[in-house]
């Protein structure tokens, strides 16, 4: 499966299988995904589906079973021989080089005939038979289908050539066919490749420490516990706490960052990362299929079967475009013998030029290679977005709203101030479950909570006092009381030119809404350059706000990393989850997962996305230009069936490659 004509085959014949409810199809890799129900479909029914129309499934691999013999280059070097040596029977026997090179199709329409050798016609049609054997089944699956696919337009219009005599160039047109077909799928695995060697990055193999000695086993069969040791040059193979050494550690795959990292005992290291000059020593804190790198690749995976709404729009084109093309070419073939007094085979022949016109390989392949790419360079930024979808919505933002704790402040908050309750306020406390957090007996305050709560006396003056002086306020359970701790968490450095970066790119406003007591977020927006907050907020009032930000600005992203921001994520047009560790809530409830609490990244989102949004419009355009062209040339009598399959060839080409400009960074990528 590399064309999205061959996508449209399967849905097609598929969808109308009962008990298949969903199809999710990945064009890079030649990958389908079916969900049935095996209660009323099986997966030979659904195979012997996809056989029907000329094709072949097998269960999908990760590492994928050895290539089987490829007869499909065979048979088209074989077309090629035979097109070859019936062009060189032909010349001889003519003497024309030129019009038996280059004049195909125009005898026809001048109403006279070239004289074909018996042997050059027997060669032209090995040629048309080798070059098209791999669509002949397509071709019929297409026609039975009443889909008019480019598998059965080729196969039609060679055989109208060879009806108008025209041996050589039927030939020539399943030869080109054909290589284009060998092409576009080389072409295709040249992106697969790209992109796999973008993000296979884990070492498939661990050293394992047992006392005094260690061995080496599969990656697959570490378990929560075991001591792996990393020498200097290699890349750490789980998730994990060091326990012995230090070094620096390039964890620019997981994070984003470009600098190396200085990792000791305690710290936490990831997957993928690579030791740079120290060995290490690290307690496996996750099972292979569990860690950082393997839930992003995950991510990376399911969000290459979600489509964009370009490639929505493309069908949808394509739905008119190709019955319009149908149309008109019919009308080409017909109305000048009619009412013009043309000549039936001449405009036969350039009826079938404006048939092949109107395939819309290039259309449909332009936009999942751009899409993917980008994911896969994304992904490559420590950026994992979800699907095209959310690639193309950070494209059109308009508005963001921040968090403050870990987004526009390092997220490291620490006690800066400690004031002793008394025993009655350490009471009142106890009450009050509904604020208290998961770990270690704390709960966050704000002088409305403590308010709300009925908190009086000198612990409400207390958390009033610590609150003005901009600090996040907790309170801790302690064996003989209680005490309030004031955290002075230090804003991002970054922060201020990240929103200056924002509004230059045309995100007007960005908004602070933050759960945190107003002094520090008051704090927190004027070191970050930010006009617009509110504080104090609970989960489901950041929820409203943001639906009010999306009813005046409509493409809405709200960047958050903790639980209390899943509502928010979830209403915002986009959500995107900052916070390498975060929440699984919110990773959850994103559209977009930083691998990294770096601010920066967001600006990189949107630049990187609106470049892959030019690059789209740039493929579309380019393709529909080459249509425009050929369709001119062959309304005009100019062009021919081989260069209208060349040009359709080329415009995928073309496409192709374009889009695969999106693995490469930008000049501003790291800036």
């Amino acid at each position: 499966m590399d064309c999205g004509e061959e996508v449209s085959l399967l849905r097609a014949r598929l969808s109308r299988l009962a008990g298949v409810r969903e199809l999710r199809f990945d064009v890079i890799e030649g990958r389908m995904d079916v969900e049935y129900a095996p209660q009323m479909v099986t997966a030979e029914a659904i195979a012997g589906a996809v056989e029907s129309i000329g094709m072949k499934c097998e269960p999908w691999r990760e590492r994928p079973a050895p290539a089987p013999r490829d007869w499909g280059r065979l048979l088209v070097w074989t077309s090629g021989a035979a097109l070859a040596a019936g062009l060189a029977l032909q010349v001889l026997a003519s003497g024309e080089v030129v019009e038996t090179l280059l004049a195909h199709g125009h005898a026809a329409g001048a109403g006279h005939d070239r004289a074909v050798a018996p042997a050059a016609i027997a060669l032209f049609a090995a040629a048309m038979l080798a070059g098209a054997s791999g669509v002949l089944r397509k071709a019929w699956a297409a026609l039975l289908a009443r889909r008019a696919d480019m598998n059965l337009l080729v196969v039609l219009s060679m055989a109208g050539a060879a009806s108008l005599g025209e041996w050589a160039e039927a030939a020539t047109l399943s030869f080109l066919f054909a290589l284009a077909g060998r092409l576009e799928a080389a072409s295709l695995a040249r992106a697969r490749e790209a992109i796999a060697s973008l993000l296979a990055v884990a070492p498939s193999e661990a050293s394992v420490v047992h006392g005094d000695h260690e061995h080496r086993v599969e990656v697959e069969a570490l378990r929560i516990g075991a001591t792996v040791r990393v020498r200097p040059g290699e890349r750490i193979p789980c998730d994990g706490l060091v326990r012995g050494g230090r070094s620096h550690v390039n964890q620019a795959l997981i994070t984003g960052e470009s600098v190396a990292v200085e990792k000791g005992p305690g710290q936490e290291v990831y997957a993928g990362s690579l030791n740079e000059n120290g060995t290490l020593e690290i307690t496996a804190t996750h099972e292979a299929r569990d860690t950082t790198l393997a839930r992003m690749l995950r991510m990376v995976e399911d969000s290459r079967t979600r489509r964009a709404p370009s490639e929505r729009t493309i069908e949808k084109f394509t739905r008119y475009y190709t019955p319009a093309i149908l149309a008109l070419a019919l009308g080409v073939a017909l109305f000048p013998p009619l009412f013009l007094h043309g000549t039936w085979s001449g405009w036969a022949y350039h009826g079938m030029v404006v048939l092949l016109i109107s395939c819309p390989c290039a259309f449909v392949i332009s936009t999942p290679v751009s899409v993917v790419a980008a994911l896969a360079s994304a992904a490559r930024q420590g950026v994992l977005v979800k699907g095209g979808a959310f690639l193309e919505e950070a494209a059109r933002l308009r508005a963001l709203a921040l968090d403050r704790q870990g987004i526009l402040t390092r997220g490291r908050p620490e006690v800066a101030r400690r004031i002793p309750l008394d025993a009655d306020a350490a009471r009142d406390l106890r009450h009050w479950e509904q604020w208290r957090s998961a770990e270690g007996g704390t709960f966050s305050l704000t002088p409305r909570r403590a308010a709300e709560g009925g908190l009086s006396g000198p612990a409400a003056v207390a958390v009033e006092d610590l609150a003005a002086e901009g600090w996040t306020v907790q309170a801790r359970h302690q064996p003989h009381g209680a005490v309030l701790e004031g955290l002075c968490d230090s804003p991002r450095r970054e922060a201020r030119a990240v929103v200056a970066e924002l509004a230059a790119l045309g995100i007007s406003p960005v908004v602070l809404l933050t759960g945190d007591p107003w002094p520090a977020a008051h704090a927190a927006a004027a070191a970050a350059g930010i006009e617009h907050l509110e504080a104090e907020l609970l989960p489901e009032e950041k929820a409203q706000r943001i639906l009010d930000l999306v009813r005046g600005h409509r493409h809405v992203a709200m960047a958050g990393d903790c639980s209390a921001d899943a509502p928010a994520l979830s209403a915002a047009s986009l959500g995107i989850s900052l916070g390498l560790p975060g929440s699984d809530l919110a990773r959850e409830s994103a559209d977009v997962v930083v691998m990294g609490s770096d601010l920066r990244k967001v600006a990189f989102l949107v630049r990187h996305a609106r470049r892959t949004l030019r690059v789209i419009h740039q493929n579309i355009a380019f393709a529909l230009i080459m249509k425009a062209a050929f369709l001119t040339a062959a309304l005009a009598g100019a062009a021919t069936l081989w260069m209208a399959v060349a040009a359709d060839m080329g415009a995928t080409f073309a496409v192709t490659l374009n889009g695969l400009r999106l693995l490469r960074p930008s000049r501003h990528q790291n800036q």
